[in-house]
């Protein structure tokens, strides 16, 4: 999965707080030193090959005798310990330097912001008309007396398009990442049911009976959507309101398209533990549920 650079400088700050260690002369006769604190380190290599940062050096120290072991300290050689004290070093020196080349070149978020990762587009006109639908998507449930939300994107980075929009209130960010839950669990009740037609088909069921199968499905979605809205007005608005409630289904159907062709939803990477949460993982989608209360089965006596 592509990380944006938000997201790779912050898990470069966790690699060089990892990159610290010892080594000191054992037995000078027999020129052994011992190299400490080595969980950390085969911690921070793993985490860089993961980056695919630096990898020529990294996996020149992953094959070292330091990842021989799964102690915390090695005994070796004096050669052999210069030679990975110098690999380290220069590994340290050029996360040190990409770091301060993202820091200054990547604006510092806002609490009350997101990042919208879009699916791939080819063109201009592609690219216009996600970001309208976006666009479409949050203003008609944000902006507004009531969350008194925008829309202002902070900065955009490229490769895989990432957008940092301001959304201007934390109830705004709260009432999208109810959008973006709601969205992923349709888009995972839109996949399951394109299993079930594969699954249908495969059985070979006369064709009325596959329709009344699929329009049983799309009547159970479109259910869906509804009790999502309803359940989104509930949580983020005093009044109860049908036109809203429109905005919304609109707003949960375009989400759910736009994360089908390979858009993500993220809180600002500054949000607190408990706004992060809100959102949905999309590393974990096939174990996502509505967040609507179910209610309980009644007792068979």
């Amino acid at each position: 999965m592509y990380k944006s650079l938000k997201v790779i400088k912050q898990e470069l700050d966790n690699i060089l707080d990892n990159l610290s260690w010892d080594t000191n002369p054992i037995d000078e006769k027999r020129q052994l030193f011992e190299i400490n604190n080595l969980k950390s380190i085969r911690t921070a290599i793993n985490n860089l090959i993961s980056l695919n940062l630096f990898e020529e050096l990294a996996s020149k120290v992953k094959k070292s005798a330091i990842f021989t072991t799964a102690d915390d300290s090695i005994i070796i050689q004096r050669k052999e310990s210069i030679e990975i004290d110098e690999d380290l070093d220069s590994i340290e020196t050029l996360c040190e330097n990409f770091t301060i080349v993202l820091a200054s070149n990547i604006p510092e978020e806002n609490i009350n912001s997101i990042n919208i990762k879009l699916p791939e587009v080819n063109d201009f006109d592609e690219l216009a008309k996600v970001s309208r639908e976006i666009h479409l998507a949050l203003t008609q449930v944000i902006v507004n007396d009531e969350i008194n939300g925008q829309t202002k994107i902070e900065s955009v980075e490229n490769g895989s398009i990432w957008l940092n929009v301001l959304v201007g209130t934390s109830t705004a960010v709260t009432a999208i990442s109810s959008l973006a839950w709601s969205a992923a669990v349709i888009n995972k009740k839109r996949q399951e049911g394109k299993l079930l037609e594969q699954q249908v088909r495969s059985l070979n069921v006369k064709n009325d009976s596959l329709q009344d199968i699929l329009k049983a499905q799309k009547e159970e979605t479109k259910l869906m959507i509804s009790a999502e809205a309803e359940y989104i007005d509930s949580e983020h608005f005093k009044e109860k309101s049908p036109e809203n409630i429109e905005r919304i289904k609109s707003s949960i159907k375009t989400f759910a398209d736009l994360i089908n062709q390979g858009a993500e939803i993220h809180p600002a990477l500054i949000a607190p533990e408990n706004v992060s949460n809100l959102f949905p993982d999309p590393t974990k989608w096939i174990s996502l549920e509505s967040k609507i209360k179910k209610l309980p089965s009644p007792d068979i006596n």
